[in-house]
Order: C-alpha cells, then structure tokens, then sequence
C-alpha cells in the first residue's frame, strides 16, 4: 500500500464518497497521479466506483476489506507450507545424511528484487532466470546486475514463457541486449506457470511465486524463497537447461 492509497481509503471512510478532483484535492494528491491511486485501490476491493459523470468512488466496508486482506495473507503461507509439504519434503526424504537448508522468505517486489540482484552479482560461472511474468519494473531492476555479472565473464541465460497475461515482450526484448534470451510460447493464454527461478552456480536459489494472477504488477501479489542448498539449485538448473533446448532463442 503506498501513502496516497491509505490516505484516499481513509478520506472515503471520514466524508464518504466522493470525485476524484475531490480526492485530490483532500488528499494532496497531484491530479495526475489520483486516477492510478484509485485504480490500485479498486483492484484490490478496498473501493468501488459509482458509473456516472463523474464518477464517484465509495469505499468498502472495512469489515470486509480486513477480512479479504486476511485471505490474501493466507494466500502466501498456503504457497510457502506447499514448498515446504512437497518440494522440499521430497528433497529431505532423498538424503542419506541430513543437512541444513538455509531458507529465507521475503515479502514485497522491490525486497525481492534486491535479494535476486544480490544473489546475481555473487555468481561467478553461471546465472540461469527462468521467468514466467515479466514487468517493465524487473526489466529496469535486472538490466544492471546483469550487465555486470556479463562484464566479469559470468554466462547469463533467461528462458521465458511467452503468455500475453504475464510477460511484458518489450521488456523481453530490452533484456535480450544484456544476455542471451529465449523463448517458450505457452499454448494458451489460461496456461501460466506464475514461478520465476533465479539460480546461481548450481548453489543458491530464488523461487519467486505470483500468488495473485489477477494483479501481476502489484509488488504485493508475489512472494520468494531464497535457498542456499546444491541439490535443489542442481534441480532448478537441470530444469531451466530443458527448458533451453526446447526454447527459441531471440
């Protein structure tokens, strides 16, 4: 939630409905930036809009919108308690001597994508991305430790999965100028496959999972998982090189 969203909310709870020069005009918020403030908020359920000239905006009961917040927090630890029951379990249970995994969970896309540069500029051979949503906000986060990781000899290869809904294709092709890209075409567009991987040297992982199809581009609708293990890195990688042979390159 950014300040404007929280202050647009709460102005609707105090006075009630209202326009969004109104908005803007309680709120402090430049009129230009109102219309997207709105439109956030919307997409999440936390305000509807009146049909009309102009159009008024009325907030949802608080009631409620607590209650779908709760949900979608759920949402996440759903996704993390599955990792845990099923990926790693069957990792686990293939061991003959028992080790410690390092496991981070990180909330929030810019947190995500500063762990994920970090991660990238500690390679030293090879740095594989599997990435099946792309916005023009990871284009502009990845292009730097990308560049760099290339101009210390590191090989750094991205499959994508081509689907209209969740990969942005200029930013693919903006990505393509600092290291070797490719492609999949998903066979529909109700075919997602919304995990994105970053693996680093056959030992250390990001698995960044988008829990909320309808709303790729909020930063909250994603969550990651760091994991410092050799074995789980060498399944992701053994996964993305698949995936690169089947791939066409751009």
């Amino acid at each position: 939630m950014t300040e404007y969203e929280i202050k647009t909310y709460l102005k609707l709870i105090f006075d009630g409905p209202a326009t969004p020069y109104e908005i803007s005009e309680s709120v402090k918020i430049p009129y230009a930036r109102v219309y997207g403030t709105l439109e956030g908020l919307e997409k999440r359920k936390w305000i509807r809009a009146r049909p009309g000239r102009p159009v008024i905006y009325e907030s949802n009961p608080p009631r409620s919108v607590a209650e779908l917040e709760v949900e979608q927090k759920q949402s996440e630890m759903e996704a993390f308690t599955n990792l845990m029951r099923k990926d790693l379990q069957a990792i686990y249970e293939r061991r003959e001597v028992v080790k410690h995994i390092s496991l981070w969970v990180i909330h929030g896309g810019d947190k995500i994508a500063d762990k994920q540069n970090e991660l990238i500029a500690t390679a030293k051979t090879r740095a594989y991305l599997q990435l099946a949503t792309l916005i023009p906000q990871d284009v502009e986060d990845l292009r730097a430790p990308i560049k760099a990781a290339r101009e210390r000899g590191v090989a750094v290869k991205i499959v994508s999965f081509l689907n209209p809904r969740f990969v942005d294709q200029k930013s693919l092709s903006a990505l393509s100028e600092d290291a070797e890209v490719a492609v999949i075409q998903e066979p529909s567009e109700e075919s997602p496959r919304p995990m994105n991987v970053c693996s680093v040297d056959g030992r250390d992982s990001i698995v960044t999972y988008l829990w909320n199809l309808d709303m790729p581009a909020e930063g909250g609708s994603r969550i990651a998982f760091r994991l410092s293990d050799e074995e789980y890195a060498g399944v992701m990688e053994r996964y993305f090189e698949y995936y690169w042979l089947k791939a066409r390159r751009i």
